[in-house]
Order: structure tokens, then C-alpha cells, then sequence
């Protein structure tokens, strides 16, 4: 029987698969901060997610996904990147405000409707932001890196998570690092300095913190295989 998994528990598993992805443990206080709610408030979901064999969480250690409940997260965030998808291609949306617009009602979509607006759109690949969209019934999503962990000779694909800071989000716009443009690493700059990359025939330069706000799937190595 298919379980029953509401909004708040939806959001949760989505974070602890977010938290837990490098091989990071998930806390409490980590989720609450992320999930902007009370630790009580998450400790009553992860006991209700428990309960459903979504997680595993033993007093005083960390929280994780059981298989069951991996395949649940990455659905969820699957479904998410198709609602973005719609908004932006279909209504209109700019890719910035398709996040913040799919939480509104994704979760109470019917699947066989979320599968419909898939076909629809001739199922894509990524979401606006350059996100993968996860194959159905997998229960990985390919890792996407920051750009500041490429190295000189590197190409990639941008992807900019909706939750940038719109400053940010701005100034990247401005330097052509939007969602989907390829990129190719010129240089690194040692001790932390900048990196310095080429987007549509311009070289453009990223300090450290911003490099890391910006994430991308590999596409070459130019410097071999």
C-alpha cells in the first residue's frame, strides 16, 4: 500500500536528502534552521517519518534516509523541478520565481497529472535552474559540484539554486552565468583567490564565496580524460 506522505513531510525528507547527499549526517537543529520551523516541530515529523520507514534516526546520531525513504525524497524533488518547469515554460515564469511558485501546490498534484505535465513538456531534463530532473522511479540525482571546485581546462553547465540571494542572482546575470550557458574555467587564482571563467566568448571574474553559490554539471575535461 502507498503511503501517505504530507506536505511537511515531504519538505523534510527533501532536506535530509539535501543534508545527507555529500555523506553528511542530517541533525535536528540542522533541518529547523533549513525548514524555518521549531526542532520540536521537526523532531514530531522525523518520528512520524520513522514510523513510516522513510528514516532511521537512533537517539543522539544523525538522521538518514532509508531506501524507501530516498525514493520518496528524490520523487518529491522530481515533482518539484516539473512544476518549475511548467511555470516557467509554460506560464511564463522567470526561473527565479519558479521555485518559490511550485511549493505552492506541488504536493497536492496528483501523480497522474504530474506525469501528464511531464509529457507535456516534452520531458526535460532540467529544471529552470539547471537542476537534472531525476528519471522516475531512481532514487539518486546526479551531484552537482560548485563552480569554484572545477580546475583550469574544465567545461560545465550552469545551474542557480532558486534560493540565491536575488543580489547575487543579479550579479551573476549580469556576468552571463544564467542557467544552462556552458562555461569553461580559465584560471584559479591560489589561497583561495578567484576564478576566472569564459561565458559566451567573455572572460568574467568570480570571487571564492560567490564561485561557491554557483553549481554545475561537468561536461568536458580539456585537460584529458
Amino acid at each position: 500500500m502507498d503511503i501517505v506522505i504530507s506536505k511537511p513531510e515531504r519538505e523534510t525528507l527533501k532536506s535530509i536528502y539535501r543534508l545527507t547527499i555529500d555523506g553528511s549526517e542530517a541533525h535536528t537543529g540542522d533541518l529547523a534552521e533549513r525548514l524555518g520551523v521549531s526542532p520540536g516541530t521537526v523532531s514530531a515529523t522525523v518520528k512520524r517519518l520513522a514510523e513510516a520507514g522513510l528514516v532511521d534516526h537512533r537517539p543522539y546520531k544523525g538522521i538518514e534516509l532509508t531506501d524507501n525513504g530516498r525514493a520518496a525524497a528524490v520523487a518529491t524533488i522530481r515533482r518539484h523541478r516539473i512544476v518549475e518547469r511548467f511555470l516557467a515554460d509554460m506560464l511564463g515564469y522567470p526561473w527565479n520565481e519558479a521555485d518559490r511558485l511550485a511549493a505552492a501546490f506541488e504536493h497536492g498534484l496528483p501523480q497522474e497529472v504530474e506525469d501528464r505535465i511531464f509529457v507535456a513538456l516534452d520531458r526535460p531534463e532540467t529544471c529552470p535552474h539547471g537542476f537534472p530532473i531525476p528519471d522516475a522511479e531512481t532514487a539518486d540525482i546526479p551531484a552537482m559540484p560548485p563552480l569554484y571546485e572545477l580546475e583550469p581546462g574544465d567545461d560545465a553547465v550552469v545551474a542557480v539554486p532558486g534560493s540565491t540571494d536575488p543580489e547575487v542572482a543579479a550579479f551573476l546575470d549580469e556576468l552571463g552565468l544564467r542557467p544552462g550557458v556552458r562555461v569553461e574555467v580559465l584560471e584559479k587564482h591560489p589561497f583561495d583567490g578567484p576564478l576566472v571563467v569564459r561565458v559566451d566568448g567573455n572572460d568574467r571574474t568570480l570571487g571564492r564565496t560567490v564561485a561557491h553559490q554557483v553549481y554545475v554539471q561537468k561536461y568536458t575535461s580539456r585537460t584529458g580524460d
